[in-house]
C-alpha cells in the first residue's frame, strides 16, 4: 500500500484526462425525510440540475480550472433550479410555536464552475434566490401533501419573509489516501472542506469520506457530505460506468442562517395581536454544526441512479431532538 501524502498541489502527480467524457449530464434529485416518518426542520428538496460536456476554460474562468496549476483537468459548466423547505416539528398547528424551527422555503438558482482531476476536484459556486412565499414552498408542500394524504401544513402563515438573497462558494475534494482492494476495486480516504460567504448562509466546514468501488479517480467529488443534495452526478468525471460506497463526516461552523434568522413579520403581528414580545417565538442559531452521510451510486455511460442517507445535529439550539435524518435519491443521464 502507498500513501499519498500530498502537501503539494495534487496536480503535480497529474495524469491526462484524454478518455474523459464529452457528455452534458442531466441530473434529478430529491431529498426527504418522510423516510423516517417526520416532517421536520430540512423536510424535502427538489433539484434539477443541467451540466455541460467537457469546456476548454474561457480566460476568465481560466484561475477557476485546475490546469491552470499545471495539470490536466475536466472543465463544466452547470446550471441548477433548486427548491428547499423548513418547517418545525408539529405542521398542524396553525399558530407559532415557541422554540421551534421557522417555516421557510428557498426556491434558487445556481451557476457552477467545476474541475475535475484524479486527485483534487473542485466547484465554485454562485447561487440566488429568494425566501417567503415567492419561494413556493408552501405550495409545493400543499400539492404533495395531498397527493400522498399527509398532514396537511398549517402554519406557512408565519414563515420566514420574502428577501433575495444568495451566496458565493467554494468546495473541494482532496484525495489523500487511495490503493487498490479486490475484485478490480479501489478504496479512498479523502477530504472535503467547503466556504460559503452570503446573506442566505456563510460557514466553513471540513470533513472525511470513505469510498470503496471502481474508478474513483474518475469519478472523485460528485459524493459530498451535505443533507441537502449530497449528490451531484455533475461532478462524475472522466468515467463511463462505475460504482461506489460511501460515508463521511464533516464539522461545520456557520456564521449566519436566514432560515432560522430570518424576519417573519406574520409572527410579529401575531405576537403584538395577542400582547406578546415577538422575541419569545426567536430561535437560537447553533453555530457549531455537524453531518454525516453514507450512500451508494451506481452509472453506466446512459444513466446512473444514487440512494443517500444523512443526519446532522440542530441548526438551532432550542432543537429538542439531538439529530435529525434524511433520505435521497438521484437520477442521472448522459448524453
Amino acid at each position: 500500500m502507498k500513501l499519498k501524502c500530498i502537501i503539494t498541489l495534487p496536480l503535480l502527480f497529474s495524469s491526462a484526462l484524454a478518455l474523459a467524457s464529452e457528455k452534458s449530464t442531466l441530473a434529478f434529485s430529491i431529498d426527504n425525510d418522510g423516510i423516517f416518518g417526520v416532517d421536520q426542520d430540512y423536510t424535502n428538496g427538489l433539484f434539477l440540475s443541467y451540466s455541460t460536456g467537457a469546456i476548454t476554460p474561457y480566460s476568465l474562468f481560466t484561475p477557476l480550472s485546475l490546469s491552470y496549476w499545471g495539470g490536466a483537468s475536466l472543465d463544466k459548466f452547470e446550471f441548477l433550479l433548486g427548491q428547499k423547505m423548513y418547517t418545525p416539528s408539529d405542521i398542524e398547528l396553525n399558530t407559532p410555536q415557541v422554540n421551534d424551527r421557522p417555516y421557510a422555503g428557498y426556491l434558487h438558482g445556481e451557476f457552477n464552475y467545476i474541475s475535475l482531476h484524479p486527485q483534487q476536484a473542485q466547484r465554485f459556486n454562485l447561487t440566488i434566490g429568494t425566501t417567503g412565499e415567492d419561494s413556493l414552498a408552501e405550495d409545493a408542500q400543499d400539492i404533495v401533501h395531498d397527493i400522498i394524504g399527509s398532514d396537511e401544513p398549517k402554519g406557512w402563515a408565519y414563515q420566514v419573509d420574502d428577501k433575495i438573497v444568495g451566496s458565493v462558494g467554494y468546495l473541494s475534494h482532496f484525495n489523500l489516501w487511495r490503493d487498490k482492494a479486490f475484485s478490480g476495486t479501489d478504496w479512498e480516504i479523502s477530504n472535503i472542506s467547503e466556504i460559503n460567504l452570503g446573506n442566505f448562509r456563510s460557514d466553513i466546514s471540513t470533513g472525511l469520506m470513505f469510498r470503496w468501488g471502481t474508478d474513483l479517480a474518475g469519478n472523485m467529488g460528485a459524493a459530498n457530505i451535505d443533507a441537502e443534495n449530497p449528490f451531484r452526478a455533475s461532478m462524475l468525471g472522466a468515467s463511463k460506468t462505475g460504482w461506489f460506497v460511501f460515508g463521511g463526516i464533516e464539522a461545520r461552523y456557520r456564521f449566519n442562517d436566514i432560515t432560522i434568522e430570518g424576519d417573519r413579520s406574520g409572527v410579529d403581528a401575531y405576537a403584538i395581536q395577542n400582547g406578546q414580545n415577538p422575541s419569545i417565538y426567536e430561535v437560537t442559531l447553533d453555530q457549531q454544526q455537524a453531518t454525516a452521510v453514507a450512500g451508494i451510486a451506481w452509472y453506466n455511460d446512459y444513466f446512473g441512479a444514487t440512494v443517500t442517507a444523512s443526519i446532522k445535529t440542530p441548526d438551532y439550539e432550542e432543537a429538542e431532538k439531538s439529530v435529525y435524518s434524511t433520505g435521497g435519491l438521484a437520477l442521472y443521464a448522459f448524453f
